[in-house]
Parts: C-alpha cells; sequence; structure tokens
C-alpha cells in the first residue's frame, strides 16, 4: 500500500481502514506500506504504525514500513519505534527492494 500526504490523525484513520480492508481481503497477509510520500507524521500516525503490525499478526500476517521518508524515519528512531517496525529501504539499506502491488490498495493522506 502507497502512503502519501499527512499521517496524522486524519491520515491514520484512513490508515486504519485501509489496513482493516486489506487483512479483510488477503488473509493472512503481509502488508507493505510505503512511506516516502509522507511529509508529515505524527504521533497518531506512529501509533497506526504499530496498530497495523499488531493487527497483521493478529491476522497471522505480518507488515513491513518500505522506504520511509527521511523526516518519518527519524520520527520512528526518536521514539524507538524501529526496534517494534520491520523497516526496509532506508538510505543506508543497500538490499534490493522487491514490492508486491495491490492494485486498488492506496491509503492517501493530505
Amino acid at each position: 500500500m502507497v502512503v502519501r500526504g499527512d499521517l496524522d490523525v486524519e491520515g491514520s484513520g484512513e490508515l486504519r481502514t485501509s489496513v482493516s480492508e486489506a487483512l479483510r481481503t488477503y488473509s493472512p497477509a503481509h502488508v507493505d506500506l510505503e512511506l516516502s510520500g509522507v511529509g508529515f507524521i505524527d504521533c497518531s500516525g506512529c501509533r497506526a504504525l504499530l496498530w497495523a503490525r499488531r493487527r497483521a499478526r493478529g491476522k497471522g500476517g505480518s507488515m513491513t514500513v518500505v522506504r520511509p521518508s527521511s523526516l518519518v524515519l527519524r520520527l520512528l528512531r526518536l521514539l524507538e519505534f524501529d526496534r517494534e517496525l520491520e523497516i526496509r529501504g532506508t538510505p543506508e539499506d543497500t538490499t534490493p527492494l522487491t514490492l508486491e502491488a495491490n492494485p486498488g490498495l492506496n491509503c492517501r493522506g493530505r
């Protein structure tokens, strides 16, 4: 899933709805959240990422944060959420990255 815009209170609600829909459709599912287009994230956005991880695991799947913007990565590291979340595609990560797309499942914030 591609997340763009702000991952704030409003965007977090949209993210939760999209993740819930994906997990209902593809269970168990691995959810990739591609966050390179997120320009702003606040605590509610960070909590939504932890929620998505727990929700996916509870359904027998998993969740990965993919290519977070530098702003997102900085906040996740400051909050030490990077210890809980699987994150791939960071600027210092040189591992090749393969994404599976799920057409129609784009979560867009403002």
